[in-house]
């Protein structure tokens, strides 16, 4: 007793010692980015309990013609402590404790001998006589084991729920044996048996089992042999075995201790391997991806719903030459002052409609069909002559080699129209002009084209008489700004003689 008092004492101490040393080792590689020993819990407690079942010469029942045997079960039970090495290799300490028992009947020889039994003669028996063999023993055990765990390092997705271990280690097993032999009827003969060569013997365990994770707990089953370096654990010898043995079936509860978020047991760093490549190549997607096709990448783009073609800066977003809000692809009119409003399409507000947006406009509230110039002043016209040195009507602007009158120009046909019904003597002059792309003679064309593009949209929506239009070209001669290409692509009118 004093023996097991001191055995379970040293474990409990070796238990809470090493739970009181901060663990500052790291898994291989960790300098890489792989996970670090101090970010795990790995130290657990836990019980076990079940069934042992003793392999030697005395079994449970053996008769002189039997020939199979029967084996007794007993309970043993005990406490350990682990240790996580790695994710996949732990250090168990445990303790475990019980007894065997067995019984074997035998007949003495002529000469008074147990058959089969060497080095026993009572002489208190007479032979030939059946004897019985009662085998009872205490026992305690303290083993130091290695138990590997599968699947906790691999390359597929593994169940983190459930783990399949093996085990083996080294051990030393205390035990007070004793044979009592009986006669036929049961009655002690108070004979009695007790190993020859010490009580305490090394042991070699080797098992498996599978568990299964709940939180912090960890349920599972484990069937353990051991093999002790002796024969003596029945105090009997025979030609049976060579050396005793004993098999333990269990079952294990184990807690995991620490707060750490994460159990080292029941982590597979190579899934931190899977992640960062996982990462890694998103990253490469959205570097390498153009979901709009607006030449820009994803991971740079901050408007990946650009319709397909439309001019964009650097970081995806639509070009907006005049800072309108409204991207000049959808802008009517993409040159609006900065700080003007403007509506859903880009077009300025022009409250009085004299052709003159707001933010120029010197008079807002000109009557609606009165004659303005550039700066939306009310041009009093009593002659053609003082129409003529009044000055010019509003300019319209092309695209780029077009001479189509965009929608954002119309409201500029609008004004002119209503001039020209409300003075039926006046006729203008359109002047076509364009930028210096291209050659002189085909920008000198296409100044005429935009110069006779504006005086067909007059006839044919305003019904004014075409006589009263007269239509020329400058090209490229008459630029109004020398950076501002798009300025250039325009046609002026005038009052005519």
């Amino acid at each position: 007793m004093k023996f097991k008092i001191t055995l379970f004492s040293a474990a409990f101490m070796i238990v809470f010692a090493a739970h009181a040393q901060t663990p500052t080792a790291t898994t291989s590689g960790s300098s890489y980015g792989l996970p670090k020993g101090k970010d795990f819990d790995r130290f657990r407690i836990g019980i076990t309990a079940g069934t042992n079942i003793f392999q030697g010469d005395i079994l449970k029942k053996s008769g002189e013609n039997d020939n199979l045997s029967s084996y007794a079960f007993n309970l043993s039970y005990g406490l350990a402590f682990n240790y996580q090495v790695t994710h996949s290799i732990g250090a168990r300490l445990r303790g475990m404790m019980g007894q065997f028992t067995g019984e074997e009947k035998f007949n003495t020889d002529n000469s008074g001998k147990i058959s089969g039994m060497t080095g026993f003669n009572p002489n208190n028996l007479v032979s030939p006589v059946p004897v019985l063999n009662k085998f009872k023993s205490q026992y305690i055990e303290g083993t130091l084991d290695m138990v590997y765990t599968f699947g906790n390092i691999s390359h597929l997705k593994r169940n983190k729920k459930f783990h399949f271990n093996v085990m083996a280690g080294v051990g030393i097993i205390n035990f007070d044996s004793e044979v009592d032999v009986r006669n036929a009827a049961g009655e002690s003969t108070g004979i009695k048996r007790k190993p020859q060569n010490g009580n305490t013997k090394f042991i070699i365990p080797v098992g498996l089992g599978f568990k299964y994770r709940i939180k912090r707990f960890d349920v599972g089953v484990e069937v353990g042999y051991r093999r002790a370096i002796t024969d003596d654990i029945d105090a009997t010898r025979k030609s049976i075995t060579a050396y005793d043995g004993y098999t333990i079936a269990g079952l294990n509860i184990n807690y995991t201790l620490g707060k750490k978020q994460q159990q080292m047991e029941w982590v597979n760093p190579m899934e931190v391997v899977y992640n960062d490549i996982a990462d890694l190549k998103d990253k490469v997607d959205v570097l390498s991806g153009d979901k709009d096709k607006d030449g820009v990448a994803d991971m740079f783009d901050k408007d990946n719903s650009t319709p397909e073609g439309t001019k964009v800066y650097g970081d995806g977003t639509a070009v907006d030459t005049d800072n309108d809000g409204v991207a000049d692809a959808k802008d009517a009119d993409p040159f609006t002052p900065k700080g003007a409003k403007v509506d859903a399409n880009g077009v300025e507000s022009d409250m009085d409609a004299d052709g003159v947006p707001d933010s120029r406009d010197l008079e807002p509230n000109t009557e609606k069909g009165s004659l303005v110039n550039f700066q939306g002043t009310t041009i009093p016209v009593s002659s053609t002559r003082d129409a003529l040195n009044a000055g010019f009507l509003p300019s319209l602007f092309f695209e780029l080699n077009k001479s189509t009158i965009r929608t954002n120009q119309q409201d500029r046909m609008v004004v002119i129209a209503r001039m020209m019904k409300a003075n039926p003597d006046i006729k203008i002059v359109i002047t076509g002009n364009a930028d210096v792309s291209g050659s002189e003679k085909a920008n000198l064309a296409l100044g005429q084209k935009r110069a006779d593009a504006a005086k067909n949209h007059l006839v044919k929506h305003y019904g004014i008489d075409a006589a009263r239009i007269t239509t020329e070209s400058k090209g490229e001669q008459d630029p109004l700004a020398t950076k501002m290409n798009s300025m250039n692509r325009r046609v002026d009118i005038r009052i005519g003689e």
